[in-house]
């Protein structure tokens, strides 16, 4: 099984390939089809983002959870 570490890093990796693909498409502009495939990139790049900055979010709640279990030890 993946540890939440291993999915993060997996979600970042995809934040910047989506970033790459969007700046190679980009120099495309002028074709219709490339402008779409450009706005598909951006969208899904931005979902990519968001679990990958509320699954850092989680993470740190859970060492701060564990954390404080640990000081009432």
């Amino acid at each position: 099984m993946s540890s939440l570490k291993d999915i993060h890093a997996l979600l970042d990796a995809a934040v910047q390939a989506g970033n790459a693909a969007a700046d190679a498409i980009s120099d495309h502009a002028a074709d219709p089809f490339a402008v779409m495939l450009l706005q598909r990139i951006r969208l899904a790049t931005a979902e990519y983002r968001k679990s990958r900055d509320e699954l850092k979010v989680a993470m740190i709640a859970l060492h701060k959870k564990s954390q404080l279990a640990d000081l009432k030890k």
